[in-house]
C-alpha cells in the first residue's frame, strides 16, 4: 500500500496481485477500498481474474475505474476490452454506461494524470468522509515476522488517528505500538483515515483482513485477544473432529489417497494464504496436498523435527532455513526447496502429485493369429496351425481366444514354432503353429489376439 499527494487530495493505492492464486487478497482488497482500479491489459483482453475482480467489486458495493493498460503495444485493441467488459455489464460512459475507462500506459507513463482525476471525480461523487479525532479503526493488509523487530503488520487506517504507543487490538493479536513507519519505511508518529502504516509491537502476526481498533487498556486488549483466540481453538478442534468423521466414511467407501505432506514458511501471511489456496486446488479423489503446518517466518528446527515425523517436505516461499535447521535437514534427510515465483512451486507441486498418480494401464493389440487347422502332436500337444493376419504374434505376451467376435478364453502361450523350430515371433502374413497353454479347446475359425499391457504416466 501507498499514498500520493496530488494537486486536489491524496490517494492511496492498495495493489493487489494478478494471479490466480491471490483470490482473497483481491477479495479483501475490494473490501478494503473505496473505489476498485480494474486494470486490464488492451492487448490480453479480459482475463479469468479480471471477471473475478468485478465480482469481488460488486459483492462489495465499490464502484469500478478501468485502466486500460498497455495502449502503447503494438496489437492494442481498447476497443476489445469494452467490447468485452460490457459483456460482463461493465458499460463505458460513451456507450451509456457509467464506468470511466482510461488508456494508460505504465511504460511510458500516458495517461496517469487522466486516471487520477478520474479518480478524484468519482470520489468526489461519492462524497467520501471520515473522522480522525476518534479511537483508530482500521484493517490488517499484510504481516510479517521480522529478524530483530518481531512480528511487523501493515495496516490501513479507516477512521481516526493512530498514534505512537497506543494499544491496539487486531485480530487475535494484541500490542503497544512501539514504532510506526510510512511505506517507505520512514518512522512516523501518526496515522489518519486512508493512511497507509507498518506497525511494530503486537504479539503476533495477525491475518490479513483481520480488522484493527485502538483500545483504552491493554489489560481490554488482551481479555478480547484471549477470548479470540480460545474461540478459534474450539472451532478449529469442531472442524479436526468433523474431518475424522468424514474421512472415516470416506476411507470406508473409497479407496486410499495418496498424500504429499508439506510445511509451508512464507515472508508474509499474504503469501502463505494464497499457496494455501493454489495447493488445495492441485489434488483429485487420488492425490491430495496436505499442509501439516506453515506460516510466516524463517525454517526453524521445530519444522525439520515436525518434517520427520510428518514426512514432509518444506517448502520456503521467500523464507529461509537458519543455519542449524539447514544442519538438522541434512543429518535427517529433509528436503527442503526454496522458491520466490509462484508459479514455478505450483507447477512443481503438480509435478510431484502427478509422480503419485497410480499409471493407466493401457492396452495394444500387438498380433492376431487365425486359426485354419488344428491338430495333436504327441510331443506338444494340441496344435492350433495359424496365419498371422494382423501384427506380430509374440511367445511372451498374453493372448485371448475370440470365437464369433467372443472372448472364450484368456491365458498365454506354450509354444511358438514356425514349422519344425521354435520361434519368440512370427510376423504378418506367416504362418505358424501355436500351442494354447492350459487350454485344448481351439478349434478352426477361432482368433488368437496378443496383447501388451503398458503403463502410461499421468499428470493433474
Amino acid at each position: 500500500a501507498y499514498h500520493v499527494k496530488t494537486d486536489k487530495g491524496m490517494i492511496t493505492f492498495l495493489d493487489t496481485p494478478g494471479h490466480a492464486a491471490f483470490t482473497a487478497m483481491r477479495a479483501r482488497g475490494a473490501k478494503s477500498t473505496d473505489i476498485v482500479i480494474l486494470v486490464v491489459a488492451a492487448d490480453d483482453g479480459v482475463m479469468p481474474q479480471t471477471e473475478e475482480a468485478i465480482q469481488h467489486a460488486r459483492a462489495a458495493d465499490v464502484p469500478i475505474v478501468v485502466a486500460v493498460n498497455k495502449i502503447d503495444k503494438e496489437g492494442a485493441d481498447p476497443e476489445r476490452v469494452k467490447t468485452e467488459l460490457a459483456a460482463k455489464e461493465v458499460i463505458p460512459e460513451d456507450w451509456g454506461g457509467d464506468t470511466q475507462f482510461i488508456p494508460v500506459s505504465a511504460h511510458t507513463g500516458q495517461g496517469i494524470d487522466e486516471l487520477l482525476d478520474a479518480l478524484l471525480v468519482q470520489s468526489e461523487i461519492l462524497e467520501l468522509v471520515a473522522p480522525a479525532d476518534v479511537p483508530a479503526s482500521g484493517i490488517v493488509i499484510e504481516s510479517r515476522l521480522d529478524k530483530g523487530r518481531g512480528a511487523v503488520a501493515s495496516l490501513l487506517i479507516q477512521q481516526g488517528t493512530l498514534k505512537q504507543g497506543d494499544i491496539v487490538l487486531a485480530g487475535l493479536q494484541y500490542g503497544r505500538v512501539r514504532a510506526m513507519l510510512d511505506e517507505n519505511g520512514q518512522p512516523i508518529n501518526d496515522a489518519g483515515p486512508s493512511i497507509p502504516v507498518e506497525v511494530l509491537g503486537l504479539d503476533g502476526t495477525p491475518d490479513a483482513g483481520d480488522p484493527v481498533v485502538a483500545v483504552e487498556s491493554e489489560k481490554k486488549a488482551r481479555e478480547v485477544a484471549d477470548f479470540r483466540q480460545e474461540k478459534m481453538r474450539s472451532s478449529k478442534l469442531a472442524r479436526q473432529q468433523a474431518a475424522k468423521l468424514d474421512n472415516m466414511f470416506e476411507t470406508m467407501t473409497a479407496g486410499s489417497v495418496e498424500t504429499l505432506n508439506l510445511i509451508i514458511k512464507a515472508d508474509v501471511r499474504g503469501s502463505f494464504e494464497a499457496l494455501q489456496g493454489a495447493l488445495a486446488d492441485l489434488g483429485n479423489e487420488e492425490v491430495k496436498v496436505n499442509i501439516v503446518s506453515g506460516g510466516v517466518g524463517g525454517i526453524s528446527e521445530t519444522d525439520i523435527s515436525l518434517a520427520m515425523t510428518s514426512s514432509a517436505i518444506i517448502i520456503g516461499f521467500n523464507a529461509r532455513a537458519d543455519s542449524k535447521a539447514r544442519a538438522a535437514a541434512e543429518n535427517e534427510g529433509i528436503e527442503i526447496r526454496y522458491y520466490n515465483v509462484i508459479y514455478d512451486l505450483i507447477d512443481d507441486v503438480r509435478a510431484a502429485l502427478s509422480g503419485m498418480l497410480s499409471p493407466e494401464m493401457r492396452e495394444e493389440i500387438v498380433g492376431i493369429a487365425e486359426v485354419r487347422d488344428v491338430f495333436r502332436s504327441p510331443k506338444f500337444g494340441l496344435i492350433a496351425g495359424c496365419m498371422v493376419i494382423e501384427g506380430t504374434v509374440y511367445r511372451s505376451k498374453p493372448i485371448r481366444v475370440l470365437r464369433d467376435n467372443l472372448v472364450i478364453y484368456e491365458g498365454e502361450l506354450e509354444s511358438l514354432r514356425r514349422f519344425k523350430d521354435d520361434a519368440n515371433e512370427v510376423r504378418n502374413g506367416t504362418e505358424c503353429g501355436i500351442g494354447v497353454k492350459n487350454y485344448t479347446d481351439v478349434k478352426v475359425g477361432d482368433l488368437i489376439e496378443v496383447f501388451d499391457v503398458n503403463e502410461i504416466a499421468r499428470s493433474l
